[in-house]
């Protein structure tokens, strides 16, 4: 509808919403009375709720935020186990009597395991919902940290972290999607920004203070009081995080339809041809006589809430692995590794500093994490406006809100992630001082922390029919490459130094991000072009 969007020739495309009352066309502004609107009556809903008692975009916002924040304050305890061990790699090292490769695997396997059961609790979710799933991986990680707080060798340390990596991955690829579940369009940008801040400051803030643990006491309690939080956490979560999947019929606000294969276009002899699917109504509220009881409190406890899906567990499989090659998901996915960049910096970080000019302790390499931490905390204040300006961009586009317009976070977000990754490479190989490094860290955090929130918010909002799989696909490369990375970075950072190794990173993440022009271009009739011919013949799944 402008504003740089190309417009294809289809006059409905799904993600394309009106987000406020008026387009000045007269036979939208008709036919959209009866939608439900915000409390302050300005914008309209989207996803549009039922009228199901037990429909989470029918909570109130407390139980919805409440819900929300027991998730988040997880996913920071699940990003703790990250670098945990980075402050003191080399003592480990001399431990267990082994390379400090081998003790970065001990991080990469752990990333491994995520980046494997994120596919495999991804067809669980689709079936089964997301409760049980996610008091299931807290309940891994209280196993895992417990068995890490006792292992006394290289390999059972190794089998505690691989187990934590199984826990999470419902945290670090699946809770994100829940978002969508509670929250309405105009409402995801903040939300989305927040969790990503919290699975960083997780990585950042709990580093330093693991350190101090390690310092006074052992390794041992390190893991241990993991163990303790996260046992606080999975009481909370049982008792409290009901079930958040819905069976839904999405409305588009601006095309009045269900969106789930409602419209498709068929293209004959040159001349598009219209027909309706299914559940094409404007409709958005169930016959009052078939609106359910509420679920009683002890049946919202069960971990098991029925069918959400009744495609087979290979089908659901399929589609999250052929989605893997989804040209907008997989940009997406390599766009976002800037985070992954941030677990390699880890892998280098103790024997960068730990060496003239800097000689600093385990300790005082564990406090460089607060500069990351400070500047995932400027990455989220530059995310909050996010639902802001789109709203803004959407009124200059005659109240027509698209995807694409989360995407102009992008610019500043990779200026940030280049200037902090070449700085950080610069400044280590000059022996620049340890607070300009420690900028320059900041710097690189917050960038990761603004784009990904930037790409993620647009992949739930432009492709929701596949958020689950894109979410699962984002954080499972996130994982997998530093999975890799544990195999080369060290050797690569001690060949080519520190100078050309992060330059190269810079220069990977513009040229990844500089394609983003063209996704927000040409995206919206790339999102035309899919409704009409699904990607490998994939069909959207109800969520």
């Amino acid at each position: 509808m402008g504003i740089g969007v190309l417009e294809p020739r289809a006059k409905v495309v799904q993600g394309t919403i009106l987000l406020f009352d008026s387009t000045g066309d007269d036979e939208h502004n008709n036919t959209i009375v009866h939608l439900k609107h915000s409390k302050d009556g300005k914008v309209l809903l989207t996803p549009q709720p039922s009228d199901l008692p037990d429909d989470p975009l029918n909570w109130p916002l407390y139980r919805r935020d409440f819900a929300f924040a027991l998730l988040a304050i997880t996913t920071v305890l699940s990003g703790v186990h990250g670098p945990l061990l980075s402050p003191v790699t080399i003592q480990l090292a001399t431990k267990y009597n082994t390379t400090i490769t081998s003790i970065s695997q001990l991080s990469s396997y752990m990333t491994l395991a995520i980046g494997i059961f994120a596919y495999m609790f991804s067809v669980i979710t689709r079936t089964f919902g997301k409760r049980g799933v996610t008091v299931l991986g807290c309940l891994i990680l209280v196993i895992a940290d417990s068995w890490a707080a006792g292992a006394t060798s290289y390999g059972s340390l190794m089998g505690a972290r691989v187990l934590s990596g199984i826990g999470q991955a419902v945290f670090e690829a699946l809770a994100l999607t829940t978002i969508p579940d509670l929250y309405f369009v105009h409402e995801r940008g903040t939300r989305i920004a927040a969790f990503i801040y919290a699975l960083q400051a997780g990585v950042f803030l709990g580093v330093p203070i693991a350190t101090q643990i390690i310092r006074i006491s052992s390794v041992k309690w390190a893991f241990g009081g993991l163990a303790v939080a996260e046992g606080v956490m999975l009481v909370l979560l049982f008792f409290f995080f009901h079930e958040t999947a819905f069976k839904r019929e999405h409305v588009d606000v601006l095309a009045h339809q269900g969106e789930e294969d409602n419209l498709a276009t068929q293209v004959q002899d040159g001349k598009n041809t219209v027909r309706q699917i299914s559940n094409v109504s404007t409709q958005s509220s169930p016959d009052p006589t078939e609106i359910a009881e509420p679920q009683s409190t002890w049946s919202k406890l069960s971990l098991y809430q029925g069918r959400f899906s009744h495609s087979s567990p290979i089908t659901l499989a399929f589609r999250v692995l052929a989605l893997t090659l989804h040209p907008i998901i997989l940009w997406a996915a390599c766009t976002g590794l800037p985070a992954s960049w941030l677990v390699g910096l880890s892998y280098t970080i103790n024997a960068l500093l730990a060496a003239p000019p800097y000689n600093m302790s385990s300790t005082a390499i564990g406090n460089m994490y607060i500069a990351g931490w400070l500047g995932c905390t400027a990455g989220l204040v530059s995310s909050l406006p996010n639902d802001w300006i789109v709203k803004r961009i959407a009124k200059r586009n005659r109240n027509v809100y698209e995807p694409e317009f989360r995407l102009v976070l992008i610019a500043p977000a990779i200026t940030l992630v280049v200037f902090g990754l070449t700085a950080w490479g610069w400044g280590g190989e000059v022996g620049t001082s340890w607070v300009g490094m420690a900028f320059f860290f900041a710097i690189a955090c917050a960038g990761a922390v603004l784009i990904n929130s930037a790409l993620i918010s647009y992949l739930i909002d432009a492709h929701r029919q596949f958020a689950v799989e894109s979410q699962v696909i984002l954080f499972a490369f996130k994982n997998l490459m530093p999975f890799g990375m544990g195999y080369y970075f060290v050797d690569w950072w001690i060949k080519d130094g520190n100078k050309k190794m992060w330059g190269i990173m810079a220069g990977i993440s513009a040229g990844l991000a500089f394609i983003g022009i063209l996704v927000y271009t040409f995206g919206k009739k790339l999102r035309a072009y899919w409704m009409i011919h699904p990607f490998l013949g994939i069909q959207g799944e109800a969520h």
